[in-house]
């Protein structure tokens, strides 16, 4: 099994996501991008400030 990185968990979070929402009919969310990055500016001021906090500390950003 190759190691996990945390770009690799969003890409797996994101096609999840995405696959879930549909099968309910909504539309992809766009918070998270197919390579493994998020767009803070699509969530809460404070939900954004932490993610940004985790992506820099896990080297996303």
């Amino acid at each position: 099994m190759a190691p996990t990185t945390a770009a690799g968990s969003l890409q797996a979070t994101d096609v999840l996501a995405d696959e879930l929402l549909q099968a309910f009919g909504y539309p992809e969310t766009g918070l998270i991008t197919h390579d493994g990055q998020f767009h803070p500016d699509k969530f809460g001021p404070r939900i954004a400030a932490a993610l940004t906090q985790w992506a820099h500390q896990h080297g996303l950003t």
